[in-house]
Formats: structure tokens, C-alpha cells, sequence
């Protein structure tokens, strides 16, 4: 993805909802959404906090995941999402070299 469909994707309020729940999932996912900081997040458990569809959440996470920003891990039947740290500073690079 360029750098440009890398910003689009950031460009929507529900994507960056969820990249702010994942940069600290703990806080944002409590008990009753058991959190693994090695996999991730349930795609389930963030669209339920999100307020909407797993299919809408799916196509958010894929969005987020082919920029790059957040990385899925499938388990079983269910797809875990964690944030790509890395990614973030590499786009503020970019934006820094214009």
C-alpha cells in the first residue's frame, strides 16, 4: 500500500477507534473480554465494544490489516487483532520525508 491509502485508512472514525482500544487493550477490554497480549484482541469482542456487525467490523480490520497497521492471527475459528507498533512510526517517517 502507498502512502496515501495508508492515511485513507486512518481516515474513519470506527478505524480509529479500534487502534486506540489496541494500543492498550487491558484497559479498553475488561474481564468479561479476556485479552492475550501475545495474540491480540477477538475481532468479535471489537466489534461488540464498537457497537456493530461482526461483518462490519471484519471489513474495518481488514482495511486497518492490509495498511499495515494492525496484524490478524487466526485461532480456531476466531481472528485475534493486535496493533503493529512498528508501523506507525514508519508512516510518521514518511510524512516526515515529504
Amino acid at each position: 500500500m502507498d502512502l496515501t491509502d495508508r492515511i485513507a485508512a486512518l481516515s474513519n472514525a470506527n478505524r480509529l477507534q479500534i487502534l486506540a482500544w489496541l494500543r492498550d487493550p487491558l484497559a479498553h477490554f475488561g474481564p468479561e473480554h479476556p485479552v492475550d497480549e501475545a495474540e491480540g484482541v477477538c475481532g468479535l469482542y471489537i466489534a461488540e465494544k464498537l457497537g456493530v456487525t461482526p461483518a462490519t467490523a471484519s471489513v474495518h480490520l481488514k482495511v486497518l490489516t492490509a495498511a499495515g497497521f494492525v496484524r490478524p492471527l487466526r485461532i480456531g475459528k476466531f481472528t485475534y487483532f493486535k496493533r503493529v507498533e512498528a508501523a506507525f512510526a514508519d508512516l510518521s517517517r514518511e510524512i516526515a520525508d515529504l
